[in-house]
């Protein structure tokens, strides 16, 4: 990890043009083929793509021991992923899935217009998009549970507040599972779901509003 953050802001060009040319490679290959079952491994792709940058971040502010400039750029980053990043994806899909059908010599299918939801639809259908999230965070760490078990430090654990402290802010990577790598990981992931509940939540507390039909 050491390379990487001597060379980090290369790495955060090169992190951001892998998930894009991934992300088009598999449209077009999802299209190709007519594999249009697999919108979660896109969702997936997601994630990785937010663990590794973030990863970036993390280890960063532990070694620098401040908050700077590299980090700002890595949160705002996480940020528009989690906001604008799944509205973009969703219009790349129908470009490329468009481009396919031309190339395949097919009907190209007209773009449908992009439905925006307000208010309770808007606010539910985030809470879906995190609920999935948290979903596949609870499987990962589920299976990491059951291959490295859980850290000893468990049974020192007395409150929640000391449970995400621990979690959280120990560098030694100790908690909760015993392998340093997977905890690393693993508290990455947990700042990174906090932020999409965060983001995800508010809506239910502060609806988005049609401005144009208030108007």
């Amino acid at each position: 990890m050491d390379f990487v953050l001597e060379h980090k802001w290369i790495f955060l060009i090169i992190a951001e043009i892998f998930f894009w040319v991934f992300m088009i490679s598999f449209l077009t290959v999802r299209y190709w083929f007519g594999l249009k079952k697999l919108s979660m491994l896109l969702f997936l792709i997601f994630i990785i793509n937010d663990l590794w940058i973030a990863a970036m971040g993390f280890f960063d502010y532990l070694k620098t021991g401040e908050f700077t400039s590299y980090q700002i750029i890595i949160l705002v980053i996480i940020v528009y992923a989690l906001t604008y990043g799944k509205a973009d994806a969703q219009k790349l899909d129908t470009i490329i899935q468009q481009k396919v059908a031309l190339w395949k010599g097919e009907p190209i299918p007209q773009a449908k217009p992009a439905k925006v939801l307000y208010g309770k639809a808007h606010a539910k259908n985030q809470r879906k998009q995190f609920f999935s999230h948290f979903l596949i965070f609870a499987i990962v760490h589920f299976i990491l549970f059951i291959s490295y078990g859980l850290s000893e430090e468990i049974v020192n654990i007395n409150s929640i507040e000391q449970l995400f402290t621990v979690w959280l802010n120990n560098k030694n990577a100790t908690f909760p599972f015993n392998n340093a790598i997977v905890n690393n990981l693993s508290r990455i992931w947990m700042i990174i779901l906090t932020l999409d509940a965060v983001i995800s939540l508010s809506y239910s507390v502060f609806p988005k509003s049609n401005k144009a039909a208030s108007s």
